[in-house]
């Protein structure tokens, strides 16, 4: 076995951060420095801040060889500053990290681990996991964060508590095997849907998430923009989308379907009865006046059940062919990138344990 240390690449993005970001970047670069074994580097992004940020950046980074500093003319969105990075990691291992460190620096070789005892190509840091704990965020951000999380991990390849935290870990295959496009904070959505397309497995551990008093005053309902808050929950509901549409078809199909079947039943119950009330017609002469009776008495239930049915059964077959179309999709997207990167595809693996089944992405 190779006595060779790890390469690690810590990435952090910083958006007009001056009161704290050369705080913060000292506190990481303690963190790393104190665990052997690891041949590390850290790459800030300055993403277009309007403050002294990149400045501090580069006084920070300076007489420093594994911290490298990375400027945006403007402001592009986390999303950019992060891909950014990524084009710039070295590591085999890239551990994405908030500015504000929300989650503490001791996160880094937490999901580091993680990544090895559970055996998975992406570690997540997550609040709402069992274990966790939100302090000092504002309700609404945290009912608004809860209620779009348990949504994105219905719609999504895995079930996890948090799909939208910074802070994760990743094996070097994933990056290199997904092209990223996103510029904003989607970018963290977009990364675990194209990794559930190529299977790569993940995990998230329990994470104390605690806001700043500053952060938590600024972010106050009153003070953020209702427009924010609503370009947030379309984003939830459009990555959702994007990431299972079939799944809305099927639940619409399900609920066109069912009360279509329960007004038929009770249609076939009352046909039934007034069949046995006219026997002494003969056999079928009590249908034909079981039906005429049932029809002239529930006209327009025939009429409602009937086109239930019928729509129901067309969205039924809509989500068959989206579902034949996704399946194609996500083979010839495995199949491109096994092309074109080779050594990014992740290898086959023994029969997983029940961790690691819970960490597969879900097929349905």
């Amino acid at each position: 076995m190779s006595n060779q240390p790890r390469k690690l690449t810590v990435v952090v993005a910083a958006y007009d951060e001056e009161p704290i970001i050369a705080r913060n970047l000292q506190r990481i670069v303690e963190e790393l420095a104190g665990r052997e074994g690891w041949d590390w580097e850290l790459i800030c992004v300055n993403d277009g801040s309007g403050d002294r940020t990149g400045e501090l950046m580069d006084q920070f980074a300076t007489g420093k060889c594994r911290v490298r500093v990375l400027h945006h003319r403007r402001n592009f969105g986390q999303g950019r500053a992060l891909r950014t990075a990524f084009d710039a990691c070295k590591g085999d291992v890239i551990v994405t990290l908030d500015a504000d460190l929300s989650y503490g620096p001791e996160y880094i070789f937490r999901l580091t681990e993680a990544l090895d005892e559970k055996n998975v190509e992406i570690a997540l840091a997550s609040a709402y996991a069992k274990g966790g704990l939100v302090r000092n965020v504002p309700f609404y951000r945290r009912f608004l964060s809860r209620v779009g999380n348990r949504y994105l991990a219905r719609m999504s390849h895995y079930r996890i508590s948090t799909s939208t935290c910074v802070v994760r870990a990743y094996r070097r295959e994933v990056i290199d095997a997904i092209y990223l496009t996103s510029d904003g904070m989607e970018l963290q959505l977009e990364i675990l849907m194209k990794a559930g397309m190529m299977r790569f497995r993940v995990c998230e551990i329990p994470a104390d998430l605690l806001w700043s008093k500053d952060k938590a005053s600024d972010a106050k309902f009153g003070r953020v923009s209702k427009m924010r808050i609503l370009s947030t929950i379309r984003l939830y509901l459009l990555m959702g989308w994007l990431s299972r549409p079939a799944l809305v078809f099927m639940v619409a199909a399900m609920l066109v379907v069912l009360p279509g079947m329960y007004m038929a039943m009770a249609l076939l119950v009352r046909c039934i009865a007034r069949i046995a009330r006219n026997m002494h017609l003969g056999f079928l002469g009590a249908v034909s006046a079981g039906l005429s009776e049932t029809f002239n008495a529930y006209t327009y239930s025939f009429f409602i059940s009937g086109a239930l049915l019928l729509f129901g059964l067309q969205l039924s077959a809509f989500t068959m062919l989206m579902l034949q179309n996704k399946f194609y999709f996500e083979e010839l997207y495995r199949s491109h990138q096994a092309i074109n990167n080779p050594t990014a595809t992740p290898v086959s693996k023994p029969a997983p344990s029940e961790d690691q089944r819970r960490a597969e992405p879900d097929e349905r």
